[in-house]
């Protein structure tokens, strides 16, 4: 269990630190239960306390450093009660992925401790592709973040994270507070920027589609659950669109956990694995998905050229 620990004149709730495989799947089944009884607010207050929120951060940080298949079987058992819920988690642990990667270990560590608090993380965008991180501005020998990057961000999230690149072309880090009702001028400070380590960004991606079709999972999954109830009441309408959906689950299952043991490889720095081999695992996936009619806003042929092009630059 967690526990409630005073801090100054604030109470915060001290989330449990969830190990096992077992116990991840427990707390993600209880969260699933509790959806259709609890508005957006509750789930999110719930997911908090829960431990879910530092699944994905590395032991010697403070987090459960579980393998990103576990998480990804996570993701789809809430999405298959509330994928909105889920679809915040995906955000989250994209950031994170971003931040584990991305300036010195004292740095990680305190954003990493905000998880204690229940705090959450989101993207300021959902491009990730390295030629759509924010350039910023040199402003008197300080950094400043473009006006229309720090948008209103439609999240409950504490936590902003933006993939940015310098005039030197160094790919950067910027962490900010999620104040929608304070004024922005810009101006970043030093605790606010730090220097993402090469192939970052090409993980993160990978990172964000293998949970984006955990969640495509989960809702597959409880569509073929509806079907299979639907069939006792009308066997004969229902019988080849199961079929369909089912084949997609189990099309999805394989990809995902390919996608999933190579991240984990990928993380640990395996000789055996690159970023870019990741990464195009993951556009494999992509394809699947767009294939099966579940991703938006990506062209099947664009994936495919982009694959074999980096294919036979290998």
């Amino acid at each position: 269990m967690g526990s409630v620990t005073p801090l100054g004149e604030r109470i915060r709730f001290i989330p449990p630190r969830l190990g096992a495989d077992g116990d991840v799947l427990t707390v993600a089944r209880a969260i699933a239960g509790k959806c259709p009884f609890e508005n957006s607010g509750q789930i999110h207050a719930r997911i908090a306390r829960s431990g879910l929120l530092a699944l994905s951060v590395p032991n010697e940080l403070g987090g459960a450093d579980i393998t990103n298949d576990i998480l990804a079987q996570a993701l789809s058992i809430i999405a298959a009660a509330d994928a909105e819920a889920a679809r915040d988690l995906v955000e989250h642990f994209t950031a994170l992925e971003f931040i584990r990667n991305a300036g010195g270990e004292e740095q990680r560590k305190a954003l990493f401790a905000r998880l204690d608090l229940g705090e959450t993380f989101a993207l300021a965008s959902s491009d990730l592709s390295a030629e759509h991180a924010v350039l910023t501005n040199d402003d008197d020998f300080a950094l400043r973040l473009p006006d229309d990057v720090v948008r209103p961000v439609a999240t409950d999230a504490d936590w902003i994270v933006v993939p940015a690149v310098n005039a030197a072309g160094k790919n950067l880090l910027v962490v900010l507070r999620n104040r929608p009702d304070t004024s922005w001028d810009g101006l970043l400070r030093a605790d606010q920027v730090t220097f993402l380590a090469q192939g970052a960004g090409n993980l993160a991606a990978s990172v964000a589609t293998l949970l984006k079709a955990a969640v495509a999972l989960g809702e597959k999954q409880r569509e073929l659950s509806t079907l299979l109830i639907d069939r006792l009441a009308d066997e004969g309408a229902a019988r080849p669109v199961i079929g369909e959906v089912f084949l997609a689950t189990e099309l999805l299952k394989a990809q995902i956990s390919s996608l999933a043991a190579n991240i984990d490889a990928a993380q640990v720095g395996s000789e055996n694995v690159t970023f870019r081999s990741v990464r195009n695992n993951a556009i494999t996936l992509e394809i699947l998905m767009a294939r099966l009619g579940l991703i938006d806003g990506l062209s099947e042929p664009g994936l495919i050229a982009s694959l074999e092009d980096d294919l036979r630059r290998q």
